[in-house]
């Protein structure tokens, strides 16, 4: 009862931390409105996999090392701050699209990315966030102690896996409904540079955080 216990205030947490604003929503909704639904859900497979490797991070003691030698974390910090900029800056310059002449003809407002690139898309823009790793660090040191077992700990990490793949996939499948699809389909370019631009300015916020 004790471990369900942990296990459900951990999960809450995540799942709080999942659903606020940030990098990941942002190119989640960005993805999904302007490609389509499966690349949404294969960029939050990727924003999944991202916080997979912070996991591992953390719970392998390497957050320890990013905490003594700040140089490391810098390095992420400017990295990932770099890369929001770019993806912003590419997204601010999207054009809008000629309107199809009837919804029943098959045009695509965007010719879909590779599975892979949507998934490398989802996947850096959370490996490159070092925040995560502040975050996962704060959390899992409330619930894992020197004495936790190793299946304990997998279960943490694998929840907050699943998490970050479930609500990312659930927001695709939400943006790419075909009655909102319709209703949005003219202010799609506006949508992707509005994220563009979030994401210019979180990556900026990113560069110069403490």
């Amino acid at each position: 009862m004790t471990l369900f216990f942990h296990w459900l205030l951990m999960a809450s947490v995540q799942a709080a931390a999942t659903i606020s604003p940030g990098p990941a929503f942002v190119v989640a909704v960005r993805n999904a409105m302007a490609y389509d639904r499966r690349t949404g859900i294969f960029t939050a497979f990727g924003l999944g996999l991202g916080v997979a490797v912070h996991v591992l991070v953390v719970l392998c003691g390497l957050a320890v090392l990013l905490q003594h030698y700040t140089f490391v974390f810098d390095f992420i910090r400017y990295a990932g701050a770099a890369y929001l900029i770019y993806i912003g800056a590419k997204a601010l310059m999207t054009r809008a699209k000629p309107k199809a002449v009837s919804t029943d003809s098959v045009a695509p407002e965007r010719v879909g990315i590779s599975a892979r690139k949507a998934v490398s898309i989802g996947f850096l823009t959370n490996l490159l966030n070092p925040k995560a790793v502040v975050f996962f660090t704060a959390v899992f040191t409330q619930f894992i102690g020197p004495g936790t077992p190793i299946a304990v700990m997998a279960l943490y990490g694998a929840t907050s896996v699943v998490i970050e793949i479930a609500w990312f996939s659930g927001v695709a499948v939400v943006l790419t409904d075909r009655r909102i699809k319709e209703r949005f389909m003219g202010a799609v370019h506006w949508v992707e540079r509005t994220c563009g631009g979030l994401m210019i300015g979180l990556g900026i916020k990113l560069a110069f955080s403490k």
